[in-house]
């Protein structure tokens, strides 16, 4: 499938989405139907939800961000996409309109005590939007069957699978991402089902680079880069 190039407007100075949301799109394809009702959930300059809006035309797409100039970027990104819709605001307030096949999030997931960025647009704390409350409003805006497929540090997986399961939703399939094949994981990829009875799936770990230099990505990643195939553009908003 050629995959038109997705340009992606985004405030300059502010946080800027990186490898992590394009590894979880990645991972999130298997779970996507063509016909769903998706939701970005923090969508940013909406690089999630759009992948997805792109990719299958004939899915609804909404995407929900609290933060008025990435919501302002996330809607002119999204105009060339007539099955996208943004809504600004806090997921936790949101009031969904449908129920969705699929919620797709990269959630803030920097524990609390660590360094925060003065700039305001860089911060992702856990402060902002912890897991627990993240998990509990996802299941109220799933269909019966429906899936939720996110990323989290990797440290965080004994927290993530409890908030999961306190509110019935099973953790299915999940994937490490690791700098090196010798390094821990930094980063994991979930999907999890709602009312699911189905055992956990651990799947082969995504290795990020060959060797310390940045640009030596594996080839698992090159493809990555080349199936997402986006491109940013950093602009001043005032």
């Amino acid at each position: 499938m050629d995959r038109k190039l997705l340009r992606l407007y985004q405030p300059l100075n502010a946080y800027s989405y990186n490898s992590d949301s394009l590894f979880l799109y990645d991972f999130s394809r298997p779970f996507i139907k063509n016909s769903g009702a998706i939701l970005d959930i923090g969508s940013g300059c909406g690089v999630l939800g759009l992948l997805c809006a792109r990719d299958n035309p004939l899915a609804s797409v909404h995407l929900v961000e609290k933060d008025s100039k990435m919501a302002f970027c996330s809607q002119k990104n999204a105009l060339k996409f007539p099955n996208a819709q943004v809504f600004e605001g806090d997921f936790l307030d949101f009031n969904p309109p449908i129920l969705y096949d699929a919620i797709v999030c990269n959630p803030p997931f920097y524990a609390l005590g660590s360094i925060k960025s003065k700039n305001k647009g860089h911060a992702r704390h856990q402060s902002e939007l912890d897991f627990a409350s993240l998990a509990a409003k996802v299941k109220k805006c799933l269909k019966p069957k429906g899936y939720f497929i996110f990323c989290y540090e990797a440290l965080s997986l004994c927290l993530v699978v409890e908030s999961l399961k306190s509110v019935k939703l099973t953790l299915e399939t999940l994937r490490f991402v690791q700098s090196f094949k010798d390094k821990n994981a930094h980063l994991m990829l979930g999907a999890a089902r709602n009312n699911s009875k189905s055992a956990l799936k651990v799947l082969p770990p995504l290795i990020t680079h060959n060797s310390k230099n940045q640009s030596d990505n594996t080839k698992e990643v090159l493809s990555i880069y080349q199936t997402c195939n986006t491109y940013s553009i950093k602009a001043l908003l005032n």
